[in-house]
This record gives C-alpha cells, structure tokens and sequence, in this order.
C-alpha cells in the first residue's frame, strides 16, 4: 500500500482541494510547491505526503487508515460535527473550544504560512477523537538530523 503510486486527482481528493475547472491544476501546484513535494513522473508516494507534513515517513500500520484518510476543510469538520457555520470551527482551532472540551487539533496548514491561502485542513481521526472526549492520536516524528542537539552542561 504504501508503494501504490498516488497521482495528482489522488492528491486533490487527499488535500480536499476545490474542485476547480477541469485541467485546472494550480491549487494542487501551490500546495505540492508550498509544501516542497515534486512529482516524479506525475506521482508520488505516501511517505513522501507524510514527511512534507512534518511526519515520520515509518509509520505504525496501525495508523495507516488514518493517515491516508482525505483532510477536512473547516467546512467538512462542521458538517461532521453538525456546527451550524464553519468559522466556528475556525474559533475553536484558535483556542477557544466549547466549554468542558479539551483543545481542538491542530490545522494542518497547507500553504506554509501564506496569507489568505485558505489552506488549513484537519485530520478525520483526530476531529472524531476529539469530538468523543478520546485522546488525540498520536503518529511518529522525524528523528532531529545527527547534531541537531547540543548537550548541556
């Protein structure tokens, strides 16, 4: 599975991009570009997706679902959840969720930061957790670079 090569509609459906006119390939362009992922020979893999996204390419298989699974828009999120407008889901991602509830996830931002770029995408598995008071999951990180760390005295 995690071989099967992904192509771009696999990426528009995974980023949950808007569909755009057919051919329209720029909102896909702007976030492989924003995100520092190149296809080869139009296709990439998933260990690839997951480490432009801050993630160990080794995942627990355990995971895998999860990790494959479509992003949420703010939109999708409040549909899910049945919240009447999705700039409600916006306030809680800022720190201010329902009373007795723990922190929302985190977006994951998929324009590296730039502005307007309407680009925040959240993870189903995670906004479930939440949702059910359950622990958020948990996946692996990249180990830092050899000499990342500097020992203390």
């Amino acid at each position: 599975m995690l071989d099967t090569p992904l192509s771009r509609s696999d990426l528009i459906t995974y980023f949950a991009l808007a569909p755009g006119r057919p051919g329209d390939r720029r909102p896909l362009a702007r976030v492989l570009r924003d995100l520092g992922l190149s296809l080869r020979g139009g296709t990439t893999r998933w260990p690839v997706v997951w480490r432009a996204l801050g993630l160990a390419e080794d995942q627990d298989p355990a995971h895998f679902a999860e990790l494959t699974a479509p992003f949420l828009t703010a939109r999708g999120v409040a549909e899910l959840l049945g919240v009447a407008d999705p700039s409600i889901i916006y306030r809680w991602e800022k720190g201010k969720p329902p009373t007795g509830s723990g922190p929302f996830p985190s977006a994951i931002d998929l324009s590296n930061g730039r502005k307007g770029a309407r680009a925040k995408r959240w993870r189903r598995a995670e906004v479930l957790a939440w949702h059910a008071g359950k622990p958020l999951p948990r996946y692996a990180k990249p180990a830092p670079v050899f000499g990342a760390l500097t020992p203390t005295q």
